[in-house]
């Protein structure tokens, strides 16, 4: 049987940047059925297997992409680390996730051990959300674990997490050589009057709004005649995000038809707000079960998106646990591996207890 290390090496030099995963799909469909097991992947490359047949069975959840740059990844180990070659990013985030859970599936049965989960391993995470369009209803647990996070700290938990939609914005005017401006609808005078009447950066202490690609024109001798905006909404208050979004859709058209532009406004969700109830006695146990191995849980509000954001809005009570991983998304992805090697031991607990 192969080392936890030697697993996550071997799927972290497999490419899946977000919206390729199929080589990586295919690789984790064939480790399962040498298992043994019956895994369905989907017509998006999601996989789901399920392992015992007892009731109340636990989810555990990882994706299966990475970002850029995270193609030709090599793995390094030296002294202690597993680092990239300074290239790329390592892809712990979240192949750090995949390879505990594979690894700890494989040690259990090879052990005969009584195992009741169920194992879901997604696509476009980090893009928009694979997850999202895998079928849910044929999940049982009512309880999940996602190990997307922490920076290095194990004891870290999403307490809660923001609702986040990309946007996607065509504003058409009228393409005109420069040397008859006149004859041109130039969307630059669009884009212009804009200024001042949206609030970009921090629309209040609970929200961001951010237009990050802005592209216009094809050519320095001609009048430009579209305009694309990209850009995202985030918000840790629901009722904060469905004010902005509408302020700013209307804000867009308002100016759009003032200027007689047509327009195209899409939005695309990525991540549904949440906040954990610490009430509960599932979250009581996980604390427990973490103080087991001296570490404290830290409950943390979180700018991001991760698929325990969907899941937890499918009702079943999902909690985002540090993954070990450091400075995820740079070339200096790295991770310790005797803080590695301990999450593993806690993922082993998860898998055998009975919550």
């Amino acid at each position: 049987m192969k080392t936890l290390v030697q697993v996550f090496k071997t799927l972290a030099e497999i490419d899946s940047v977000s919206g390729d995963e199929k080589k990586i799909s295919d690789f984790i469909v064939k480790y399962l059925k040498d298992l043994g097991l019956g895994p369905v992947q989907d017509k998006f490359n999601n996989i789901y297997v399920r392992v015992g047949d007892q009731p109340n069975p636990k989810l555990l959840c990882a994706h299966m992409d990475t970002v850029e740059p995270g193609r030709g990844v090599k793995v390094i180990e030296e002294n202690g680390i597993l680092k990239s070659d300074g290239s790329t990013i390592i892809g712990g985030d979240n192949k750090a996730s995949v390879a505990l859970i594979l690894y700890t599936l494989t040690k259990l049965l090879n052990e005969n051990k009584p195992i009741n989960v169920e194992l879901l391993f997604t696509v476009r995470e980090e893009t928009d959300s694979g997850v999202s369009q895998f079928n849910t209803d044929i999940l049982q647990s009512k309880l999940a674990f996602v190990f997307d996070g922490g920076n290095g700290s194990l004891g870290w938990l999403a307490k809660s997490a923001p609702t986040i939609q990309d946007f996607k914005i065509k504003i058409t005017g009228k393409s005109a050589h420069a040397s008859l401006p006149e004859d041109g609808k130039n969307v630059l005078e669009f884009l212009f009057d804009l200024k001042g009447k949206l609030r970009l950066g921090r629309p209040d202490e609970y929200t961001t709004l951010n237009i990050g690609i802005a592209n216009a024109g094809i050519a320095t001798n001609s009048v430009p005649g579209i305009l694309t905006l990209e850009g995202d909404l985030r918000s840790s208050r629901t009722e904060n995000f469905e004010r902005h979004r509408r302020e700013f859709e209307e804000i867009i058209t308002k100016v759009a038809l003032e200027h007689s532009m047509g327009i195209d406004f899409r939005w695309i969700p990525y991540a549904y707000g949440y906040e954990m109830d610490l009430s509960t006695q599932n979250y009581k146990n996980v604390r427990e079960l973490y103080k087991d191995f001296g570490i404290n849980i830290e409950p943390t509000d979180v700018k991001g998106g991760s698929d325990a954001a969907f899941l937890n809005y499918k009702g079943i009570e999902s909690y985002c646990l540090g993954d070990s991983v450091i400075d995820v998304h740079t070339v200096n992805e790295r991770i310790e591996i005797k803080k590695y090697e301990l999450l593993q031991q806690i993922v082993e607990s998860i898998f055998l207890k009975a919550f």
